[in-house]
């Protein structure tokens, strides 16, 4: 591991932007689940939000699929047009 590295990303900010959502929400269900909890009702609470982090994963995942698919159909029409701009140009 580079400190040095590290040490430049984070006073740079640039740290931020490599934390991915799917990360963030990995660390959280860890807190969750290392929790003590004391009663039944904070077991019930950390168990329906271990249950929508997960929802909230699939769904971004499912975001994240979508976005690919429409990237590369946008790389694909512009692919196309710049084909038809050249041969109109011809």
């Amino acid at each position: 591991m580079d400190f040095g590295k590290l040490t430049k990303k984070f006073l740079l900010g640039e740290w931020k932007t490599e934390v991915s959502i799917l990360s963030r929400t990995r660390a959280i269900r860890e807190v969750l689940q290392n929790l003590n909890t004391r009663t039944l009702k904070d077991k019930q609470n950390i168990e329906l939000a271990l249950e929508n982090l997960a929802h909230l994963r699939r769904g971004y995942r499912k975001l994240e699929r979508q976005n690919e698919a429409l990237l590369e159909e946008n790389r694909e029409l512009n692919e196309r047009l710049q084909i038809l701009e050249e041969s109109k140009g011809n």
